[in-house]
């Protein structure tokens, strides 16, 4: 699903469904749940956890025939569970950067270069908040925005990460430049390969558009291009795919560099105040 910028503040409430994706609304943003309804047919451990979760959060819950559920999502699996919600509010750039100067060491930020398809983005949030970035930035218009069907494909994940909703993706770029970051886009017609490139401490990932890849003004805003190569005829990943190799490769990096700097007693993610490998790395 995607929507204009103009429609997000027009939309009074949105549907989550699922187990997993509603447990994690009301954990994440109970103040944007007006209301969960449960069906009468779902086991009675789960509908007890499931009022104990609206009773701890403040959340109003109502149970339901089953087809008062069927009806609001009919011909998909909701496990007999929806939560009613407000949409996602957009973070401001601003905002977002006094975070990252109070939270200091390395940062990886996802700019989704008018990713449009709802699932990559939630895809890519998932994956964002597995490795360890700090936050998405998608341009307002020709975007996907942050609704139900990013929740329930980043299996909450969105909720959990700041995502930057920037109007003028060039300026925002330079201004990510300014607070000390690389700019990296993955291109699968790129020289570089992503593994044999030294992978700066603060980078902005940038991936690009379903069949469009990356814009020509945020290609020239990009310090350096990078791909992923690949052995079949394919031609290319889709976004939420590249992004997660992307992602990973960076996350790798800060892990290994942590492993050699103090032994392999450390977190079980990626450590602030780690630095990635300082030289290019590749093969042999």
């Amino acid at each position: 699903m995607m929507i204009n910028s103009e429609d997000s503040g027009k939309r009074s409430e949105d549907l989550v469904f699922g187990k997993n994706a509603v447990k994690a609304a009301l954990e994440a943003l109970p103040e944007r749940c007006s209301m969960i309804l449960l069906s009468d047919k779902i086991p009675a451990n789960e509908r007890d956890e499931l009022i104990g979760i609206c009773k701890r959060s403040g959340v109003r819950w109502q149970s339901v025939k089953a087809a008062v559920v069927e009806r609001l999502c009919p011909g998909v699996r909701h496990q007999g569970v929806v939560a009613k919600v407000l949409p996602l509010k957009l973070t401001d750039l601003d905002d977002f950067f006094d975070g990252l100067a109070a939270a200091g060491g390395p940062a990886l930020i996802i700019f989704a270069d008018h990713v449009q398809d709802s699932q990559n983005l939630g895809a890519l949030a998932r994956s964002s908040e597995a490795f360890g970035a700090t936050g998405i930035v998608i341009p307002k218009r020709r975007s996907a925005l942050p609704t139900s069907t990013v929740m329930r494909t980043s299996a909450g994940a969105i909720a959990r990460i700041p995502v930057v909703g920037v109007v003028n993706a060039s300026r925002a770029l330079k201004e990510f430049k300014e607070k000390g970051f690389w700019i990296m886009g993955l291109d699968h017609g790129a020289e570089k390969i992503l593994w044999e490139c030294e992978f700066p401490e603060k980078v902005v990932l940038v991936i690009g558009s379903e069949g469009c890849g990356i814009s020509r003004l945020t290609r020239e805003n990009c310090d350096f291009l990078v791909r992923i190569p690949m052995k079949g005829h394919t031609g290319s990943l889709n976004a939420a795919a590249a992004g997660a190799i992307g992602m990973y490769e960076w996350f790798r990096t800060l892990s290994k560099r942590w492993i050699e700097t103090h032994g392999n007693t450390g977190p079980g993610g990626a450590c602030a105040g780690c630095s990635p490998v300082d030289k290019p790395r590749g093969r042999g």
